[in-house]
């Protein structure tokens, strides 16, 4: 009896230890400027301009216009001559050496088990390319640097009928040089901003906060949670981090105290020290303050509740400590070049033109307009060709004081523009995704075209070579190119059709692939879904 009176006793006056203690992981927003690691320290000098030595001159006929189009160093100006860096680049054409067509027998079963041999028709191209490019500096040649271009691999595919796989053969020894310069571009694009560029990065990360709500913590975690996201929200690149912190204050104090409240060595004590260790780390860190975040990184592991994050958010610090160093620069935040990229800039002599040119009459320019986050209007002519190979940007007119289109252009990034009007039934929108075809790529926004506008579900279509699916109420598309979607594409559709169990039903069966068609019946179904 006294036994039970005593555990009683225990519950009554130590209430807290009889509440579970849940975290749950929620995200926030930031926004920071990646640093290089072989940085141009002053800011005038961050400027390059492209030299091309293609020795097949018929074949590369475009290639410095196509390339300079294509690939930008983050945070420098695209000069015509004199850049600080000069991108010299050499292109060979590619050796493509057709395989010929194999005849492959295999067994297969069907349905009752009976067993016959099924006949294909293998067909393919190896392909051997060549060239380099290099980073020539005049006033310090610690940032000269050679990349080689050479790349080995093979294409192959599967007929039902010889003449199929003979025509892939011709079909891919085509189209292996006319997507030379894409790989080329993107290969310059990823290589010289991983060493060079000053890229704007929009990410979100996470802090934990506890999720039982009959503990006594949890209202004031649940409010600590929302100045994180709200404060978080206003950071911005090119802007000062002090005004967030003294926002956050309030935040880390509150963080700080749990420390000292649950300071028994008790799992649900620890647990609690962890959410609050855990997040002072995070929120300094992005703060621009490792050591701070160190101090509790240090305690992440001394509470032994799981040690392994304290370890990797040191790892990030002395990362972030590093690099701070080398760029001789306290914070990632600060203005850079960031809406130039890629952009040539140059003075247009307009005496040197034709004074009744005008690019209404010039059959390699369209006419678009581009309705602006900002809500207002734009319209203009843009090269046709460069319209056929939307990516991040367009480059379009803007009329001359006296109303006239002729020779003064004005680049916008797809995060500058919510929609692009081609012509009469053919509309673009932007959407950040990750491109599947292109190696180490991030989420950004690019120019897609519409294709279908769902009530949950939008389909867009990106340069013909990927569908890009994207949900209303989500900031991301995802390419259904990627090795996600190709590999788990019946449970893809059966996630999306969650709202609907009839079509989940639908979707784990066969009826739904991965092409344009099953995409288009698939999102009307769900909008046709009650």
């Amino acid at each position: 009896m006294k036994r039970i009176i005593t555990f009683l006793l225990l519950i009554l006056i130590n209430p807290v230890f009889s509440q579970s203690v849940d975290l749950d992981p929620y995200s926030f927003n930031v926004s920071y400027v990646n640093l290089p690691p072989k940085p141009v320290v002053d800011r005038k000098n961050r400027t390059y301009h492209l030299a091309l030595n293609p020795t097949s001159i018929a074949w590369f006929k475009d290639a410095k216009d196509n390339l300079e189009y294509n690939f930008s160093i983050d945070g420098f100006k695209n000069v015509p001559s004199g850049g600080y860096f000069e991108i010299a680049v050499d292109l060979w054409d590619p050796i493509t050496l057709p395989l010929g067509v194999r005849r492959v027998e295999n067994k297969v079963k069907d349905s009752n088990g009976k067993e016959r041999i099924e006949v294909s028709f293998v067909s393919g191209v190896k392909v051997r390319e060549l060239g380099s490019f290099s980073v020539k500096c005049v006033s310090d040649a610690s940032f000269n640097r050679k990349y080689s271009l050479e790349n080995s691999f093979t294409i192959e595919n599967s007929f039902s009928n010889p003449d199929d796989a003979r025509k892939f053969i011709d079909v891919e020894m085509y189209a292996v040089r006319s997507n030379y310069l894409s790989r080329v571009a993107s290969s310059m694009d990823v290589r010289l901003n991983r060493d060079y560029g000053y890229s704007v990065e929009q990410t979100s990360d996470y802090v934990w906060i506890l999720d039982s709500k009959k503990h006594p913590e949890y209202d004031s975690s649940v409010k600590a949670l929302s100045s994180i996201k709200a404060i978080f929200n206003k950071m911005e690149y090119n802007e000062d981090v002090a005004p967030l912190k003294k926002e956050l204050e309030p935040v880390i104090e509150y963080f700080k105290g749990i420390d000292k409240t649950y300071a028994e060595d008790e799992r649900k004590h620890r647990k609690l020290r962890y959410e609050a260790y855990f997040n002072l780390a995070v929120i300094y860190h992005y703060l621009d303050m490792p050591d701070e975040s160190d101090i509790w990184c240090d305690k992440l592991i001394e509470n032994k509740y799981d040690a392994s994050d304290g370890k990797s958010i040191k790892l990030k610090n002395e990362s972030l400590r590093e690099i701070f160093a080398v760029n001789q620069v306290t914070s990632r935040h600060m203005d850079v070049e960031a809406r130039t990229n890629g952009v040539k800039e140059e003075e247009v002599d307009v005496a040197n033109f034709d004074p009744n040119y005008f690019l209404k009459n010039d059959p390699k320019y369209q006419l678009v307009s581009l309705i602006l986050a900002t809500n207002d209007t734009v319209s203009g002519y843009a090269k046709i060709r460069a319209l056929e190979n939307l990516d991040r940007k367009i480059s379009v007119s803007i009329p001359d004081e006296n109303g006239n289109h002729s020779h003064i252009f004005k680049t916008y990034f797809a995060d500058q523009v919510t929609r692009l009007v081609i012509r009469e039934n053919d509309f673009y929108s932007t959407v950040s995704f990750k491109e599947a075809l292109r190696a180490g790529s991030k989420p950004v926004f690019r120019f897609v075209r519409e294709i279908l506008n769902g009530k949950t579900i939008s389909l867009y279509g990106y340069q013909n070579s990927e569908i890009i699916i994207k949900k209303q109420n989500e900031a991301f598309g995802a390419s259904t190119s990627s090795v996600g979607w190709q590999m788990n594409t019946k449970s893809k559709f059966a996630e999306l059709a969650r709202p609907c169990p009839k079509l989940a039903a639908r979707a784990n069966g066969t009826e739904f692939q991965n092409d344009l068609n099953s995409l288009m019946k698939f999102v009307e179904a769900l909008d046709a879904c009650k």
